[in-house]
């Protein structure tokens, strides 16, 4: 872009004004400063730097307003050429929102919403969360006899291979014993420990064991129990349904666990519409992804699968060898991703602004105030957050809801 040097005459004045006000010279009061003070080189340097970033505020909005462009992303600013009474060139680089269209989003959606599965709850599912709740309720007393299924069981488990410690922690772990939810065969060799007692033994990884590496592998176990509870279960009545909560018979509380039930069900079956909606529309939409567009992606994913391997004690060639993939191969999965991930993205914001959805500010800062209600460390959660970046994210997020929400009422 290019700003006369008549133009650009405002600015450096500007910048001037602006440069001298932050100026504290002693005996002078601020903005007061003698003129032989701007021939120091980095006053001189902040100058440019003030009338540089003045006229792009400036000129590149009103640029954006002409062309009919959206940014998309970050945008970076190039200064080419700047000096007093000369011309202004800078240039600018950015991603912007490409022109495409749509398929018949109203039809589609209305022909996806005609597969919708009514939900039913039954009444074996509000049993098992009644026994849960029992089981949540019960009181635990530590015992001296040795451990039975149905306790509640404290214990150390080590593991190895061959001299090799799979163990990444020797924290004791708390569990009830005989729910499986450990190697098969190692609860029940627990099963007749007390409190205090140690045990070795050895058990064969099954054939479809979830960690393939360890699969058909014997491994080698030592144990010490350090603790056994045990559990009485309250009687399932009208009394103890009271001491839940605000019910006065059982079949109040059934009903409330009924009613709960169905709406997780029903909340299920609508991101499943939603997905299966957002696929079909996508399948029938080109989208010419500008390419910083989807690097950026990429790469944010990226850095991801880097935390989450280091959670794991991995290293990202580790995870790789783990996952039996090289790294060109991974970056291929994850540019489809990407791509599939942004053209979702833009494919909401277009239905948002052609059918006219985006949130107002109220709306959002309403929204952004009730989730911050919900901190734990209210005043440090302010503290840390980027307000701004804070605000875009809540925006999208209710401008995505009430695309959908158009879509389900859609009647197209």
């Amino acid at each position: 872009m290019t700003i006369s040097p008549q133009e650009m005459e405002i600015f450096w004045q500007l910048a001037k004004k602006k440069t001298a006000e932050n100026i504290q010279l002693k005996g002078f009061r601020p903005g007061k400063a003698p003129a032989g003070v701007f021939d120091d080189k980095k006053t001189q340097a902040d100058i440019y730097n003030e009338a540089a970033n003045l006229a792009i505020q400036k000129t590149y909005p009103e640029f954006l307003a002409e062309e009919s462009l959206e940014p998309l992303g970050r945008v970076e600013a190039q200064v080419l050429k700047l000096a007093p009474d000369n011309e202004f060139i800078y240039r600018v680089k950015m991603a912007i929102l490409p022109k495409f269209q749509l398929p018949d989003y109203k039809k589609i959606a209305a022909l996806t919403l005609k597969e919708k599965k009514p939900q039913e709850v039954k009444n074996e599912e509000i049993k098992e969360a009644v026994k849960w709740l029992q089981k949540l309720r019960s009181q635990i007393k530590a015992v001296e006899r040795p451990a039975q299924k149905g306790d509640l069981v404290e214990a150390e488990i080590n593991s190895f291979v061959g001299q090799k410690s799979l163990s990444k922690t020797t924290n004791p772990q708390s569990f009830i014993l005989g729910e499986g939810h450990f190697l098969p065969g190692l609860e029940e060799q627990i099963e007749g420990l007390k409190a205090g007692e140690r045990k070795n033994f050895q058990l064969k990884a099954p054939a479809d064991y979830w960690d393939e590496a360890l699969r058909n592998k014997e491994l080698s176990f030592e144990v010490k129990v350090n603790q056994v509870k045990e559990r009485k279960l309250p009687e399932v009545n009208d009394e103890w349904a009271k001491s839940i909560g605000h019910f006065n018979t059982l079949e109040e509380l059934e009903k409330s666990i009924g009613d709960g039930l169905k709406f997780e069900k029903e909340m299920k079956e609508r991101d499943r519409l939603r997905v299966f909606m957002m696929e079909r529309i996508l399948k029938e939409t080109e989208i010419d992804l500008p390419e910083i567009l989807v690097e950026n992606e990429m790469h944010h994913r990226l850095h991801e699968i880097n935390h989450l391997a280091e959670d794991n004690g991995l290293s990202l060639e580790e995870y790789l060898k783990k996952i039996n993939k090289s790294e060109s191969q991974l970056r291929e999965d994850l540019k489809g991703e990407a791509e599939k991930t942004l053209k979702g993205v833009l494919t909401l914001k277009e239905i948002a602004r052609l059918e006219e959805l985006q949130p107002k500010t109220e709306e959002i800062e309403m929204a952004m105030n009730e989730f911050l209600k919900h901190q734990h460390d209210l005043k440090e959660t302010e503290k840390n957050i980027d307000r701004a970046a804070f605000f875009e994210y809540t925006k999208e997020r209710l401008t995505n809801e009430k695309v959908f929400q158009f879509l389900e009422n859609t009647q197209s």
